[in-house]
């Protein structure tokens, strides 16, 4: 169970078109906020998939290797 203060299903809630449904805060702070939520979510994702997914550090050598960096 995560709890907090923000409505983050509210904040990635859309309608068929991909139009977000609610407003979040105002004008550009507004847009900032629901990208905040949408990166809330997915780190959520990854904690919940994996425990912990910032420490495995393992793959990124052979990662950044594929990237070409």
């Amino acid at each position: 169970m995560v709890i907090g203060a923000n409505d983050y299903a509210g904040a990635w809630a859309v309608d068929g078109d991909g139009a977000p449904m609610l407003p979040v805060g105002r004008g550009a702070a507004g847009d900032d906020q629901r990208e905040y939520a949408y990166r809330f979510g997915i780190n959520l994702i990854m904690h919940v998939l994996t425990g912990n997914y910032k420490s495995d550090q393992v793959h990124v050598p052979a990662l950044l290797e594929r990237l070409g960096k």
